[in-house]
């Protein structure tokens, strides 16, 4: 049966049938009561490995503004600012510094402050607010393109897709990058139906230009500009030399943003440019765990970006996904934006199914995830406007987008190990050999806890695997620090008494792996049945003989 198109809803980008205040009224809740979940969980996952990385230089970069002010910005306090950290742009370290700043007396206060003076979990909040701005202008455009049903499932979708939320309570670049990007694109397709549209290129350029000042797939949108305005001022309006002047407006006020943001660049610019443009090439290869087989992250099978992307999505999002992508090509005409969403998206997945290094499951294509939470809107929007009338139908429709949170409870504090049904969940996953968590995060404060109630005062304890120096140190707890029990990396496993394993095992080194398989570990931390972290006591040796 063909799928019916309804024309007498806001199809083309208008909101005809609710009020434009209502929809705002609408997005700005939806966004307010994400941040505010986050915000009340922003404790609960463990730090993981990026984000005392971007914590400690955000700290830096306050400190030493407001020690020189003025003169923070000469040649010598740049350098003394960036010369270890300018493998990426400065603006989502500035935020987690100055929200880690902001925090640390509150924190200090509620928890007793932070033995490792990063004060991480303060730093978190800026990426919760900044998901908060992400959720609620997700919404608006939803509801611009499809009504209030629109933006309740934009905004509902983006919430409830555990791996975003998950992200969204921890202190590193990934949640900035979403939020710019999103925010950078959807104001440049808006831009071309303005009144006038220089004005409004001009002002997406900016945008673009912060999403290029938090991390280099900011580049990314070039294109995606560049076919735009070409399309819909160029080709659609035969308007050639003002999509010209549209896009060099675009592009200069992004440059200039991003020349002004990163005073780094203010000196020895060809070579720090050079230096900036090949940090994703030269640095040691990641290891991807992906179906029982460990690869490197260039050689990472090209259809590993496709199955994240539909593995960790709940399968009803992704059902009403699919809707809005069929009703938007049945409807193309009405709904050119939908069309470039999903091109957007595609293009991202695409990009990394090349020999583009690809790790981390979906992190480095988070992007995707905000243009596919409108997408699902619009498909939301769909059947909420065809079973208009009938009250059973739009309880079980409301019922089901609400049965989508399963995932999201199921397996918090630790989201960035969610796998959807048509996986098996984490269990699936485990038998499929997936990676079953990779950053860190399953190494909570609960089980570090039940570490400070088993072990002596100054026992030795060691963490694996460790993916960066001293990852083990920024995980003490003002609890361990009382009781000087400080973990060391996985190099010095082999001394400790204790040993606290999370399961990213592409990393574990053989005397690790023998000691999981041989011993009871004398804690876990698990969902769906599948353990994620534990604490192992050594009593012999690690291989399991005595």
């Amino acid at each position: 049966m063909a799928l019916a198109i309804d024309r007498s809803g806001p199809v083309g980008g208008g909101v005809s049938a609710d009020s434009p205040r209502g929809a705002r009224r609408l997005a700005w809740g939806l966004g307010a009561a994400a941040g505010l979940v986050v915000l009340l969980t922003l404790g609960d996952p463990g730090i993981t490995v990026d984000e005392p990385l971007d914590v400690r230089p955000g700290r830096k970069y306050v400190e030493l503004a407001l020690r020189h002010g003025l003169g923070f910005f000469t040649p010598e306090v740049i350098d003394r600012t960036y010369r270890d950290n300018a493998e990426h742009p400065p603006l989502g370290r500035w935020l987690l510094g100055l929200a880690s700043k902001a925090g640390e007396p509150f924190e200090i206060l509620i928890r007793g402050g932070d033995p490792t003076g990063l004060f991480v979990r303060s730093g978190r909040i800026a990426p919760a607010l900044s998901y908060a701005l992400l959720v609620g202008r997700v919404a608006l455009e939803g509801a611009r393109l499809g009504g209030l049903a629109g933006g309740v499932g934009a905004g509902l979708g983006l919430f409830l897709m555990p791996r975003m939320f998950a992200h969204a309570h921890l202190g590193a670049l990934d949640t900035f990058v979403a939020l710019f990007w999103t925010l950078a694109l959807l104001a440049t397709i808006r831009a071309t139906d303005r009144r006038s549209p220089l004005i409004a290129l001009t002002w997406a350029g900016v945008l673009w230009g912060l999403a290029l000042l938090t991390k280099i797939h900011g580049w990314l949108l070039v294109p995606v500009a560049l076919v735009w305005i070409g399309t819909r001022l160029g080709l659609r309006r035969g308007e050639w030399g003002r999509a010209v002047l549209g896009f060099t407006l675009w592009l200069g006020a992004g440059l200039g943003v991003f020349a002004l943001g990163w005073p780094w660049l203010w000196f020895d610019t060809i070579g720090r440019l050079a230096a900036y443009f090949g940090t994703g090439v030269e640095r040691s290869p990641i290891l991807v765990q992906y179906f029982g087989i460990v690869y490197r992250d260039i050689e990472v099978p090209w259809h590993y970006p496709w199955i994240y992307a539909v593995a960790t999505v709940p399968v009803g999002l992704l059902t009403l996904g699919v809707v809005g992508v069929m009703v938007s090509w049945l409807d193309r005409a009405s709904r050119p934006w939908l069309l470039m969403l999903g091109g957007v998206i595609a293009g991202w997945v695409l990009l990394f199914s090349t020999r583009v290094p690809v790790y981390d499951g979906e992190r480095l294509f988070l992007p995707v995830f905000p243009a596919m939470a409108i997408v699902v809107g619009s498909g939301f929007a769909w059947c909420w406007n065809r079973l208009a009338g009938w009250r059973w139908g739009r309880l079980a429709l409301a019922a089901g987008m609400a049965a989508q949170a399963y995932g999201l409870v199921a397996v918090h504090p630790f989201g960035l190990s969610y796998y959807n049904a048509m996986v098996g969940g984490l269990a699936g996953a485990e038998r499929l050999g997936l990676e079953l968590t990779y950053w860190g995060d399953a190494v909570d404060e609960r089980l570090l806890n039940r570490l400070v109630r088993e072990a002596d005062s100054g026992d030795r304890a060691a963490l694996a695997p460790t993916l960066a120096p001293m990852q083990g140190l920024t995980l003490t707890t003002p609890a361990l620090a009382r009781r000087e029990i400080f973990l060391g990396d996985q190099e010095v496993a082999e001394g400790a008494k204790w040993i606290v394993v999370y399961r990213r095992s592409a990393y574990w080194s053989r005397e690790i792996r023998r000691l999981v398989e041989s011993r009871p570990p004398v804690a876990i931390r698990e969902r769906q049945g599948v353990w994620l972290s534990g604490i192992w006591k050594i009593t012999g040796k690690m291989d399991g003989t005595n």
